[in-house]
């Protein structure tokens, strides 16, 4: 499969002007491209189901049958050394390699089954590259305990059957890494070389490999260069920097400096002829505020030499029959556009298979350009692209803390004034919050802490108030309930307030000096705390979104106002989390109505259930759906409800999980049913008061479901950082797309022709 995809002749559209449209064509065997236009056409078109990017799955779904016994019978064979198991292994993975893991580690643990099997010459023809030995002694270390672990873990096997992958600790990062791009037959698929060649990197140059990993490319950038040359490594995890340069000793190489990357700017005593982004873009478009990518911006056009290239290579959108990539992707439309508008031009791009591409780009003379504006309206197919801002962005709470220095500070103050219930102390915090929440985090926490700093400072008449409002009495037993245990611990582990971080950590120990700052994304829980990342995360969300000062930052009574849902109605609030909404709808349905509380963490849906139970609430049902089925029955529902969700739908979920949710609702609903989908802007401005958590620009929403056979009949906006959107059936079939945008101002070259490898 994967050589048949070398044959294939990849056409990408990158301009469709005034009916015609200019096509780029690459020959996947052989490189070559078209010149590229000088200034990209400012928009993306929706042509199919697919999310323009994704950053990553859930591993229920990402795991398949096939995988796992393949890793189980891998996994036989490191401990009994069962050759028979070996050789099961290899026919699985030769069998679902084509058709499942396109990139992904499969062909990585093929070529260990292979090394087992294979006689004593052959292995040492096996390790003559010297990157493959040392990725293969890493693996075989202490009779395989690095790769055992990470299978057990991957795979759920053994003591590992049910417990979740720590796909946040820094080990397994890193081994899921390290397994990944140190691959051996990396090559096979990637095509690595093809790359190689095009960036002509010459001996004498200086190279900046950013997020270099374990060193897969900096060994190649190294070689090039020659001893002329130098070559940085940069990474932000310290354990891939450790294992570069300990391989950079044992080699006696001395043209690379490896450099651990702590968040802020690095600086290098020469600046490059070549800056290299492997399967990091999609991170820095997705997961990075807009004031953090422009910092990023400006180091990298620090970092290049007058006429020097950035070169990016990422993973593309595939649809049709080609196997995507098993991972992140992000359609190339968004990356071009993104750095045109930071200054960079396209000058060069190259697609040697259909799951990736290499983008060349050089810094242009003169300043940025301005945000561009169509003459006419786009078609409704098509996601405007008319500025440096992102589509999405994704809170970093699941492989990063999500928190800013000043809110840790605040966190341990609060944390401490939970413990004394000093009034001074929390009259102090309570003004801290006060101040950071309208900079930092609309719609976080921060209120919810004002909220109790406030409930502990009131009268008892005072209190009894609060308490009397809403949910307010069983959010406060809830959060206080054996001296505040449960929010203390996870102030404790959201901030990591046992790391030394900062100057006022090492105080605290009696240090004295810079505190050995350490990288964030190396930050995870430990074993010996007792709790997870997903109990931390499942707090975290009945603290922010039961917060009795929701109302002030959202207007949750302008949007049910909005929705006008009459007596009798039948609602799913889908992703109902601690149901917040669920008891709003309850109240408006009435008796004669029924509210189907939809969610994925049955904690949640528990505490519901007690709530519904002690106030004598009977028309409620709380429902543990799943990522790819809301379980709801057909025709069962008049309105589904999907607030601050569809973000995750849109950018975590594989296509087929993503499908069979949304077909899921769309079943549901009665003939006349309405998808209502509330979610969060992305607003990326020095001045904007963005939402504190992920976002998603509503054109990706509308275009996507418009392929799901829905249409847009509503919509509503009443604080800038949250969007309502209303959906209905559409009782038409989606229009054929169109071949032209009217008014985008550049004529259109004719398409170049060309011929696929023989």
């Amino acid at each position: 499969m994967v050589h048949r995809f070398l044959r294939i002749l990849v056409w990408q559209t990158v301009a469709v002007v005034l009916g015609s449209a200019l096509l780029v064509p690459t020959i996947a065997g052989t490189g070559w491209t078209a010149s590229p236009e000088p200034e990209p056409e400012h928009y993306v078109r929706v042509n199919s189901k697919a999310s323009l990017i994704h950053l990553g799955s859930l591993d229920s779904f990402d795991i398949t049958e096939g995988g796992t016994l393949a890793a189980s019978l891998l996994y036989d064979y490191l401990v009994n050394q069962k050759r028979e198991s070996a050789q099961a292994a290899m026919r699985i993975y030769e069998q679902i390699i084509p058709t499942e893991n396109f990139g992904g580690e499969y062909t990585a643990l093929q070529w260990i089954c292979e090394y087992s099997l294979a006689s004593a010459a052959e292995k040492e023809q096996m390790l003559t590259d010297r990157i493959a030995a040392e990725w293969f002694k890493y693996l075989a270390q202490n009779d395989f305990q690095p790769l055992k672990d990470y299978i057990k873990q991957k795979y759920h096997l053994l003591e590992w059957k049910d417990k979740a992958t720590p796909k946040t600790t820094a080990p397994y990062r890193f081994l899921e890494d390290f397994i990944l791009f140190n691959n051996p037959r990396r090559e096979s698929w990637e095509q690595t070389s093809k790359i190689m060649e095009v960036l002509g990197i010459k001996p004498g140059q200086v190279v900046v490999d950013l997020g270099c990993g374990p060193g897969y490319y900096t060994f190649k950038f190294s070689r090039l260069v020659g001893e002329g040359g130098l070559v940085y490594a940069v990474d932000n995890n310290q354990q891939h920097i450790n294992y570069l340069s300990k391989l950079l000793q044992e080699f006696g190489i001395q043209n690379v400096q490896a450099i651990a990357a702590s968040g802020e700017e690095v600086k290098f005593e020469k600046q490059a002829d070549l800056v290299y982004l492997c399967s990091l873009y999609h991170n820095i478009y997705g997961l990075a505020l807009g004031e953090e990518r422009e910092r990023f911006m400006g180091s990298l056009k620090n970092m290049l030499k007058p006429g020097g290239r950035l070169v990016i290579v990422d993973n593309a959108l595939v649809e049709g029959e080609n196997l995507p990539y098993h991972g992140p992707y992000i359609a190339r439309e968004l990356v071009v556009n993104q750095l045109w508008y930071h200054g960079f031009q396209l000058v060069a791009s190259h697609q040697f298979i259909p799951q990736r591409y290499v983008l060349v780009f050089q810094l242009r003379d003169g300043p940025e350009p301005p945000a561009y504006h169509f003459e006419k309206p786009l078609p409704d197919d098509c996601v405007p692209l008319t500025s440096k801002s992102s589509l999405i962005r994704v809170l970093k709470t699941t492989t990063f803390p999500g928190f800013s220095e000043e809110g840790r500070k605040a966190g341990r103050r609060f944390r401490a004034a939970l413990e004394s219930k000093d009034p001074q102390q929390l009259r102090a915090v309570l003004e801290t919050y006060r101040a950071l929440g309208p900079k930092e985090r609309i719609g976080d926490e921060y209120t919810a802490f004002e909220w109790l700093c406030e409930y502990l400072l009131a009268t008892p008449e005072t209190q009894e108030k609060m308490l009397s409002e809403g949910l307010n009495r069983e959010y406060f037993e809830h959060v206080s309930a054996d001296n505040f245990n449960e929010l203390k611990t996870y102030l404790r582990y959201k901030y990591f307030l046992d790391e030394v971080l900062d100057e006022e950590d090492l105080a605290r120990q009696g240090g004295s000096g810079q505190p050995k700052r350490r990288a964030l994304v190396e930050l995870s829980i430990p074993e010996s705390a007792g709790v997870t990342q997903d109990q931390i995360n499942a707090w975290g969300e009945y603290v922010t979104y039961n917060n009795p000062y929701r109302e002030r930052w959202e207007k949750s009574s302008k949007i049910l106002e909005f929705l006008n849902i009459k007596p009798g109605t039948r609602v799913a609030d889908v992703g109902s989390g601690p149901g917040y909404y669920t008891f709003h709808f309850s109240k408006l349905v009435g008796p004669e109505g029924r509210v189907y509380a939809l969610d994925t963490v049955q904690k949640h849906l528990n505490y519901v259930s007690e709530v519904a139970k002690k106030r004598s609430i009977n028309n409620i049902q709380p429902i543990l759906s799943r990522e790819n089925n809301t379980e709801l029955a057909a025709d069962s529902t008049d309105l589904a409800f999907i607030c601050s969700l569809y973000h995750a739908i849109y950018i975590s979920s594989m296509n087929y999980v993503q499908e069979g949710f949304v077909e899921s609702i769309k079943r549901a609903l009665t003939k006349d049913g309405r998808l209502v989908i509330v979610d969060n802007s992305v607003l990326d401005g020095p001045e904007d008061r963005h939402y504190y958590g992920p976002g998603i620009a509503k054109e990706l929403i509308i275009t996507q479901l418009k392929h799901y056979g829905f249409e847009l009949v509503d919509s509503a906006q009443f604080v800038p950082q949250r969007y309502v959107l209303v959906f209905k059936k559409a009782e038409t079939k989606v229009p054929p797309r169109a071949e032209a945008v009217e008014g985008g101002g550049r004529q259109a070259a004719k398409p170049v022709a060309a011929s696929p490898d023989p």
